[in-house]
């Protein structure tokens, strides 16, 4: 297993403890202090369909499998002597069950907002569902070849795995599965993929801040306009105020398009010159302006935030596409939209997509990461931060992980994955919304903080974007 911890020390396991990686990072820690109050767990569900039906000992072999060779699996968290330390779990654990008859999106649900055991481990769950209503395959000879429909349900504490790292994971996964049920030999000491932390990143980051605190002004200017962006108030919820009195918990609203539709919009999307993430959070977007203008906003324009997540590992040098860990971070765009935001859609879109992508450039990146960085060394800013979860103050916050079929390049000749589904429960946004397209199919789930706005209001923003994407497309 590779490690990158800087100059940390490393201990070998044995009878006196755990194998000591490195000193946490401040994403690792912010997950993890967050994911002790059921926020920020991530969830994947996927469709299976096989050959023959799914057996239990042989999905537990796998996993087991899975824990052997993916490091993050392995990983818990914790505290040596005042520090928070990433280590290997001294044993062989597994959370794996067996659901029968079971409604596969209420599990994804409860995995989702189910914290772990960080001092012990394993931070993450499998619960495999049999017996429980299928999705149609995308063809009739998928279906006629794989017959058998079943259901999994991954989670992980955020900590141990960005999505990137998940996708690549639940690849392995299904590649071992297919081994397993073959039986071909797996040799458990070639490990697929390095957890590696972000220290090259990190000074990136403090040559950039170092270069910044040579104008005290600008830094100081920077600072500020992130401040006041987490003091705002989300258009929708100044028009549908939060609830009360509730459990704090995230639920699940899922998409999906057909493959017709999901052609039409991404050659609609090319044509206006317009990324289908910038595309389709125009639509989140637009769909946010039209409840407001339902509850009585009559305003001529409106200048909604979105935060996206962005995966750090394009600005890294060499080769990192066996970077497992947490590898992200979070970009922040803001442009006026029009009330009637359908007349000018390609208009606005193109807006939307140049502001995103402008901020996608390295220097830029790097200015809003330093800025951030300045922002965190103000006395006591973490300790606050991580002692309360503040008000939503973003619009939405998205997730596009573009093109899944890349990481799922394997056929599969006794096991494949028909659908993905993939969300988190929500820390101070109260509206995230993931997407992806997956053989042929865009697929998308709004995860909703259902302690903050209602059902019905999550559905009515679900039902205008897609009314909207089918007229647009």
């Amino acid at each position: 297993m590779s490690v990158d911890g800087g100059d940390a020390a490393r201990e070998a396991p044995g009878v006196d403890g755990p194998k000591w990686l490195r000193p946490v990072g401040l994403n690792e820690t912010f997950f993890e202090t967050f994911q002790s109050r059921g926020m920020l767990i991530t969830v994947y569900w996927f469709t299976l369909r096989s050959a023959a039906p799914l057996l239990e000992a042989h999905v537990r072999q796998a996993l087991l499998h899975l824990f052997r060779k993916v490091p993050p699996l392995r990983m818990c968290f914790r505290k040596r002597e005042d520090t928070l330390w990433l280590c290997e779990m001294e044993e062989e654990a597994i959370d794996f069950q067996v659901e029968e008859d079971a409604d596969p999106k209420r599990v994804a649900e409860e995995v989702m907002n189910q914290s772990y055991a960080s001092h012990d481990g394993p931070l993450w769950r499998a619960r495999l569902i049999r017996g429980a209503a299928g999705e149609d395959c995308p063809s009739e000879e998928l279906r006629a070849s794989f017959p058998h429909t079943s259901h999994l349900v991954l989670g992980n504490h955020h900590g141990i795995a960005d999505g990137t790292s998940n996708v690549m994971t639940y690849n392995f996964l299904l590649r071992i599965l297919n081994d397993v049920i073959a039986g071909r030999p797996i040799d458990d000491q070639e490990q697929l993929g390095e957890m590696v932390s972000n220290d090259e990143l990190k000074k990136m980051v403090a040559v950039k801040l170092e270069e910044l605190e040579k104008d005290p002004e600008n830094l100081q200017r920077l600072v500020e306009e992130k401040i006041k962006y987490m003091s705002g108030s989300p258009l929708l919820l100044q028009c549908y105020p939060s609830l009360e009195g509730t459990d704090v918990k995230t639920e699940l609203l899922i998409e999906e398009l057909d493959e017709d539709t999901t052609r039409r919009f991404i050659q609609r999307c090319k044509k206006e010159g317009v990324s289908v993430g910038s595309a389709f959070t125009a639509l989140v977007n637009g769909a946010t302006i039209e409840l407001a203008k339902r509850a009585g906003r009559t305003d001529e324009t409106f200048k909604l935030t979105e935060i996206h997540a962005m995966n750090t590992r394009r600005f890294l040098s060499g080769d990192a596409s066996k970077h497992l860990g947490v590898h992200i971070t979070i970009l922040t765009n803001s442009v006026e939209a029009p009330a009637a935001w359908q007349e000018s859609f390609w208009d606005y879109a193109r807006t939307l997509h140049h502001s995103v992508h402008s901020k996608l450039k390295e220097d830029t990146f790097l200015i809003e990461e330093s800025a951030t960085e300045a922002m965190l060394s103000i006395e006591g800013f973490v300790e606050s931060m991580l002692a309360t979860v503040p008000p939503p103050s973003e619009d939405c916050q998205t997730s596009n992980m573009r093109n899944l079929d890349v990481y799922f390049p394997d056929a599969g000749e006794h096991v494949q994955a028909t659908r993905v589904v993939r969300g988190s429960s929500n820390y101070s946004a109260f509206s995230g919304h993931f997407f992806h397209t997956f053989r042929k199919r865009f697929m998308y789930t709004h995860c909703f903080s259902s302690h903050i706005i209602t059902e019905d209001t999550a559905k009515a923003l679900n039902q205008v974007i897609f009314e909207n994407l089918r007229a647009l497309s």
